[in-house]
């Protein structure tokens, strides 16, 4: 609403009368009777009307009382030239004497500037352009087509029922959209070391690993990774569902793409624009408070039936890279996941080794790391710089690898992130915009 100055106009002169809120009174009014005129209205009255002595002495005494008491009001003026102003000059000179010259009062109420609403700000709609397999990146309605390895598919409507055929994938729907809209889920997603979706798993439908359960499901739409099994995505095209395989990478801000995909496949571009937002605001602290100065010469390296390293091309790699660190194994030319003896791991010589698997193996595969007698000159080992890390922030190809990016700089920089807190995503509906 906007401010205005109410006025209220208190003094007028009409028609040779001051009006003052509404009263009128007349201009010019004197009185000035002397003892001549008295006397004059006197004699007149004993010319014309014959009173008695004593009538004549009480009309004089009440003739006098008036004249008197009129004179003694002093004299009332009205200035028709006047001009109201809301100013008072003061004056030490000024006699305190009766008067009805009104003076305009102008009462302002103070201009109250509006208060807009706030407008929520809409998701940044442009940041869809830059997602190749998005066919038409300016249509937000249905239908909408996406591009995918197997060719166009068009979508009518937002999809209900939703399958996804790898852990990663899962956690970045879990994060767009309720997770009711997901038909099942595998036994691995309920694994709380491996996975950042267990407790939401945990009550779902679980199916095993036969395409025919996964068509048994009747799909919307199926999202694969390009690590699925092109057989498993043929039998699931063929029996007329819609699969989209889209890309996984093993980089923080690699994946943008690939979520922004995904939130445009299932109608929740918002939440896919929030939670971008939030992946580069999280890369960006990481960014600024990573030192210069020399890099440590990270080994990430896990043990199963036998030990493999992570080199290039890896999320654990990835990972090492994004947090500040030098990938040891992909600079001593190792590629992928590779098998590697304690020897090899003597030959790699990294500053710092991380071990990204469930806590049981990892803390049997430590101890055997520092109680090598091949391995105690290295670095790593000398130094006491062998650690356990969390495996689901570190071998999940979803935005929680921003989780493993952010506890290993604070691990291999402590003085650097010190005092710093990061916080775990959030799901559907608690994350970004929320429902929808």
């Amino acid at each position: 609403m906007a401010g205005r100055v109410e006025a209220v106009e208190v003094y007028s002169v009409v028609d040779g009368f001051v009006r003052v809120g509404g009263f009128a009174m007349a201009g010019d009014v004197e009185c000035g009777y002397g003892m001549s005129e008295l006397k004059s209205i006197e004699r007149e009255a004993e010319i014309t009307v014959r009173f008695t002595s004593r009538f004549v002495l009480l009309m004089l005494v009440v003739v006098s009382i008036g004249v008197f008491a009129a004179c003694a009001e002093g004299s009332v003026e009205a200035d028709p030239t006047a001009v109201p102003t809301a100013t008072v000059e003061p004056t030490a000179t000024a006699a305190p004497e009766p008067s009805a010259t009104a003076v305009a009062t102008a009462t302002v109420v103070p201009t109250v500037e509006p208060t807009a609403e706030p407008t929520p700000a809409g998701p940044d709609l442009s940041r869809f352009a830059d997602v190749p397999e998005i066919v038409d990146p300016t249509n937000f309605g249905w239908p909408r087509s996406i591009e995918t390895s197997e060719g166009v598919i068009t979508l009518d409507a937002p999809p209900d029922k939703i399958h996804s055929l790898s852990l990663g994938h899962t956690e970045i729907l879990a994060a767009l959209m309720d997770f009711d809209r997901l038909g099942a889920v595998y036994s691995f997603f309920v694994d709380e070391e491996q996975s950042n979706i267990a407790a939401l798993s945990a009550d779902h439908k679980m199916i095993g690993f036969d395409p025919e359960e996964v068509v048994a499901l009747e799909p919307d739409v199926i999202v694969a990774s390009r690590f699925t099994n092109a057989d498993t995505v043929a039998i699931l095209s063929g029996a007329g569902n819609l699969v989209v395989r889209t890309a996984l990478e093993n980089s923080a801000l690699g994946n943008v793409p690939n979520i922004l995909l995904i939130g445009y496949l299932i109608g929740a571009e918002a939440e896919a624009v929030a939670l971008v937002e939030e992946i580069e605001s999280r890369m960006q602290v990481i960014s600024e408070l990573l030192p210069g100065g020399d890099r440590p010469r990270v080994l990430s390296v896990s043990k199963w039936t036998s030990a493999f390293a992570a080199g290039s091309g890896t999320t654990e790699g990835g990972i090492i890279e994004q947090a500040g660190g030098i990938n040891a194994a992909a600079d001593s030319g190792i590629e992928g996941h590779l098998q590697v003896s304690i020897e090899s791991i003597a030959a790699i010589n990294p500053d710092v080794i991380i071990v990204p698997q469930p806590l049981e193996g990892a803390d049997l595969f430590i101890e055997e790391l520092i109680s090598s007698p091949a391995l105690a000159d290295v670095p790593a080992i000398r130094n006491g710089e062998v650690h356990y890390v969390v495996p689901r922030y570190h071998t999940t190809l979803s935005h929680w690898n921003v989780r493993g990016i952010e506890q290993l700089a604070g691990l291999l920089f402590p003085e650097a992130f010190a005092g710093v807190t990061f916080e775990d995503f959030l799901s559907w509906p608690d994350y970004g915009v929320g429902g929808e």
